[in-house]
């Protein structure tokens, strides 16, 4: 087997020895089951390329972006309380502020496992085998 000369000059481009994002972007991609998440819901890996079984992918991925979606209602809504009845006592009817944020809970968790499931759909490429 033939095998070529290692080039010792600075601008070669063979060897790289820190890689830049630029090369990153260009190349190399991720291969993930589950992703990582920034704060705003998106994914953080270079060119993602789901892996492993899709149903699994796309459980996980609901799950992620569902409670990310969920935490970010609770934010939205802070300093929503209970309050006590005008006896003094707690009331045993549903509060209207918790019932709107429960709905609040669901529609987002909906759109978040929608939106989990187009993405493992559009970058799933099999059993990575």
């Amino acid at each position: 087997m033939a095998t070529s000369p290692k080039k010792e000059t600075p601008d070669s481009g063979v060897v790289q020895e820190q890689p830049t994002p630029a090369a990153a972007r260009h190349g190399d991609h991720d291969r993930i089951v589950m992703a990582s998440r920034r704060a705003d819901g998106s994914m953080d890996q270079v060119n993602p390329e789901f892996i492993g079984d899709k149903d699994t992918a796309i459980a996980a991925a609901k799950e992620q972006l569902a409670v990310q979606a969920v935490s970010a209602v609770d934010v939205a809504a802070r300093g929503v309380s209970a309050g006590e009845g005008e006896d003094g006592a707690g009331s045993s009817a549903p509060d209207a502020e918790i019932k709107a944020l429960k709905e609040a809970h669901e529609k987002a968790k909906d759109a978040a496992e929608a939106q989990a499931e187009r993405e493992v759909e559009r970058l799933h490429q099999g059993l990575g085998e």
